[in-house]
């Protein structure tokens, strides 16, 4: 899954996704809040998931590119979880 996350956000970007590392700011990436808003749409869009409000929520505890794609992983399977449970 992480993989997959790169390569939207490297898509994003325009840029290779071995250019990402996980030690890197959403500062160092230039990656703005409006920018941060879009990428995570595509995200829920190719993972058919509804992460945004968590994504947000968590927002400021974000520090660098491997937090972020922990906090997507956890929520995008907890949302698939649900998903299952609910018989979507």
């Amino acid at each position: 899954m992480k993989e997959e996350l790169l390569n939207i956000i490297a898509e994003y970007l325009d840029t290779s996704p071995d250019e990402l590392q996980d030690s890197k700011t959403l500062i160092d990436l230039q990656i703005d809040s409006l920018d941060f808003v879009e990428i995570m749409f595509e995200i829920e869009e190719k993972f058919d998931v509804s992460i945004m409000f968590e994504m947000q929520e968590h927002k400021n505890e974000l520090g660098n590119l491997g937090d972020v794609l922990r906090l997507l992983e956890h929520e995008i399977l907890k949302n698939r979880t649900v998903q299952q449970a609910s018989g979507e």
